[in-house]
């Protein structure tokens, strides 16, 4: 007697605040649950950590990595179901998709000895090349997957991991090139002797990945900090001697100084610093000779850093880009409307592939290659994961910038995947729309 219904087990009699308190205890655990795997992934993934274990222990396929974060994330698409079922209607999933089934249809119209049915195009390599398109495939859908769990983070905590990469990254490839053998052999097979790579081997990719790195973590980095960030970060590209890196470098100063993303002094500042350096080049010119680790490589640096005041291409590396241009090109006029088959670019005579991403879609996938690049700059451009514009604007000119220099970008580059799940995000302010009510206490 005395007993009311509320107090009964099983009643659903409206809750007290005091009985509502676990509840909201218990999301603000699934907060902090969220930050801690999208923290680890995104660390994970800007440092080249699943690719650099396989390639240093050549045990651990880096996709069990990746598996293992899909794991993580899939209790948030189970306790966010309805949130799933909205996120699938964005702009980035649907591009992703897209591109997903594009891979699909390849892979599945190949025939027994690798060619796509009906390309004009021969090879040998049909296991290896189902492979490759397989393990695209499998990024683009881990890309969808990791893009879920940052949609659903009403904070954004987990960006504070890219200001400790801010500093341990470019510190790291500059320990690279000054202690090479540090991080792996000099002698593993993609690492190119006296260009410092760090975690990603290929120095061309640690460039990229350290411009990542800073615009993305400038979203959470206060404006005092920010030049010498910069600063540090055109250090670490300058290391790994990819011109197309340092290019970029300089371009995003002028245009992050126009946004007010960087303090006007900053073009003061790197000009300083960029005099200072022309002045003891010479200096740096005899240390490169000097070092017998670096002898075999010195002619090649020098002759990618005389590239800056000659600008003339007449390197090897520059002449086999210009072969593997001319063979895409006309790979893409051979086969314009569906192109020669995902994988032809890396499986024919040449040595390389076409560093140009847009040349790879062109000549891989024809016309509706080319009309997926258009579309991801699109949907990247109406982006505005960042608060400051001028950074989204940033993050875009990378992308179509750096188009012209690599073919990565959808296949073992996984950062850039992921920077465009992260900066596609079209919502920047309010509760996230986690079901069809309001988001739990705590999360506005």
């Amino acid at each position: 007697m005395g007993s009311t219904r509320s107090e009964q087990p099983g009643s659903f009699a409206p809750q007290t605040p005091a009985a509502a308190a676990p509840l909201a205890r218990g999301a603000r655990l699934l907060v902090w649950y969220q930050t801690l795997v999208l923290g680890a992934a995104l660390g994970a993934i800007y440092l080249n950590l699943p690719i650099y274990l396989f390639v240093v222990g050549g045990t651990l396929l880096p996709k069990y990595i990746f598996f293992a974060v899909f794991f993580l994330i899939a209790p948030l698409m189970a306790w966010h179901y309805r949130a799933f079922g909205n996120y699938l209607m964005t702009p980035f999933v649907a591009w992703a998709s897209v591109l997903l089934l594009l891979n699909l249809i390849h892979m599945m119209g190949f025939d027994a000895s690798g060619e796509l049915a009906g390309a004009n195009f021969s090879d040998n390599v049909g296991d290896a090349r189902q492979s490759l398109v397989s393990t695209r495939a499998q990024y683009v859908l881990f890309a969808i997957f990791l893009g879920f769990a940052i949609y659903l983070s009403a904070r954004k905590t987990y960006l504070y991991v890219f200001t400790i990469l801010m500093i341990a990254l470019p510190c790291a490839v500059m320990v690279d090139f000054f202690e090479p053998g540090q991080w792996y052999a000099v002698d593993t097979s993609g690492a190119v002797l006296g260009r410092a790579a760090a975690m990603f081997i290929n120095p061309t990719m640690a460039g990229e990945a350290i411009l990542h790195v800073f615009l993305l973590g400038c979203a959470v980095t206060a404006m005092r900090y920010r030049l010498p960030l910069f600063l540090l970060s055109g250090a670490a590209v300058l290391t790994t001697f990819s011109r197309s890196s340092i290019i970029a470098w300089v371009l995003l100063l002028f245009i992050l100084v126009v946004k007010k993303v960087l303090p006007r002094s900053s073009l003061i500042s790197a000009g300083i610093v960029l005099a200072i350096s022309l002045v003891f080049a010479g200096q740096f010119e005899s240390y490169l000779h000097s070092r017998q680790d670096f002898e075999d490589a010195s002619n090649n640096l020098l002759a990618r850093l005389n590239f800056f005041s000659s600008f003339t291409f007449d390197d090897d590396s520059s002449e086999e880009r210009a072969d593997v241009i001319r063979a895409s090109w006309e790979m893409f006029l051979q086969n314009p409307i569906f192109g020669a088959g995902a994988g032809a670019t890396l499986f024919w005579s040449h040595r390389g592939s076409t560093h140009n991403q847009l040349l790879l879609l062109a000549a891989e996938y024809g016309l509706l290659g080319i009309g997926a690049w258009l579309w991801l700059a699109v949907v990247l451009w109406k982006g505005n994961f960042f608060e400051e514009r001028g950074l989204q604007i940033a993050m875009v000119f990378l992308f179509v910038f750096m188009t012209l220099f690599t073919h990565l970008m959808f296949d073992s580059a996984t950062y850039w995947l992921t920077t465009f799940a992260l900066i596609s995000v079209r919502h920047k302010k309010g509760p996230i729309p986690w079901t069809d009510g309001p988001p739990p206490r705590g999360q506005a």
